[in-house]
């Protein structure tokens, strides 16, 4: 009985070591918890990007002129962002003589989009749940009237609020 006593009060090396790894553990989530939120604080952003929409009727750009600004929007929610501004440009189609030439049927329509958000430590490009990257070809860009599937981000500009 009494070699069971004297069992109980010491410790081995393994238990020293996992009270350890137990502490080291506690002050490190502490640490996280604790500290991390003294980060820098959220800046307001305002993202400015321009999309593609490549080889559409022509006549869809006179459609979209009438619904320009138009706000932003993504299941079935309007978002803070706009699209401000449209231009047509042509699109090129191969002849059968090898030659490139504009396309009377067709336009590429170049979209100017803004949106507003906030970033911390880590700008995150992102619209909603989508996200904005140079040469993304599967963009979808949306508002209460007007929607393009498979666009292309062109471009991006951020400009940070002082704050």
């Amino acid at each position: 009985m009494k070699e069971k006593a004297a069992k109980l009060g010491k410790f081995n090396v393994v238990d020293i070591a996992a009270v350890v790894l137990i502490a080291v553990a506690m002050v490190f989530v502490v640490w996280k918890v604790v500290l991390s939120d003294r980060g820098g604080e959220d800046r307001d952003v305002t993202m400015t990007y321009r999309v593609l929409a490549e080889g559409v009727s022509s006549d869809l750009y006179e459609s979209v002129q009438k619904h320009i600004p138009s706000q932003l929007m993504a299941s079935g929610k309007l978002l803070d962002g706009e699209i401000v501004s449209v231009e047509q440009g042509p699109y090129y189609v191969l002849g059968s003589d090898g030659e490139w030439s504009p396309d009377p049927q067709h336009v590429n329509l170049y979209f100017t989009v803004r949106h507003h958000t906030t970033a911390g430590d880590v700008l995150l490009s992102k619209v909603d749940e989508q996200e904005i990257r140079i040469g993304r070809k599967d963009y979808t860009l949306k508002t209460e009237y007007i929607e393009f599937h498979n666009a292309i981000l062109l471009d991006i500009d951020w400009e940070f609020a002082e704050n």
